[in-house]
């Protein structure tokens, strides 16, 4: 065989398999759950305490991955439907920091939340957490939330994109998990405190 006709016949299949591989992801992309990740923890932990982690800064900082600031918007209600704040994103894999607003959309603590977030010509999405409480202590937590890419380069890449935040997302909860369980129990926290005066009375 001739090194044109050699050449020519790899090109050919290298941009058959590039079409392939490219239609494959425009399919993948465009299935029903595109875009949708879904987990859930139980947490030996009351729903009160495990949502107190969910929205105060502090707490969230602490198992929330990448998340290095929460910025609350002043002009906006301190908590409940409508609060905005800017969760400021340190994700090394990008150059500079990712400033992602969110939006209260959903509000029945220590039950329910629901949050809008979006990221400018990235993507926007709805994150909605569930807390049921199994009783003895311990709770649920469930999180649906489904992104749309606005990007057009992103949203083809979306079938690779949306296992990777899925990965994120699962540790995150295991970091929740383990952040609430290393705090006391309240009834620990008061026996303390009255052991503390008790000792100081004497």
């Amino acid at each position: 065989m001739k090194p044109m006709k050699l050449i020519t016949r790899i090109a050919g299949t290298l941009l058959v398999v590039l079409v392939v591989f490219v239609l494959g992801l425009w399919i993948a992309s465009n299935r029903r759950d595109a875009g949708r990740m879904r987990g859930s923890i139980d947490i030996e932990r009351s729903p009160d305490e495990v949502f107190a982690w969910m929205i105060e800064p502090d707490k969230l900082t602490q198992w929330v991955g990448w998340l290095s600031e929460v910025r609350p918007d002043s002009t906006s209600p301190r908590e409940g439907i409508g609060h905005r704040e800017t969760w400021i994103m340190d994700d090394p894999r990008m150059k500079q920091k990712v400033l992602v607003p969110g939006t209260i959309t959903l509000w029945e603590p220590p039950n329910q939340m629901g949050v809008h977030v979006e990221a400018p010509r990235v993507f926007d999405g709805d994150v909605f957490y569930k807390l049921t409480d199994l009783g003895n202590g311990r709770t649920r937590v469930e999180q649906d939330a489904r992104f749309h890419y606005l990007d057009r380069f992103t949203a083809l890449l979306e079938p690779m994109v949306t296992p990777d935040a899925m990965r994120k997302m699962v540790d995150d909860m295991h970091r929740l998990k383990i952040k609430v369980e290393a705090e006391p129990y309240p009834a620990d926290s008061s026996a303390a405190g009255d052991a503390d005066a008790d000792s100081s009375g004497h």
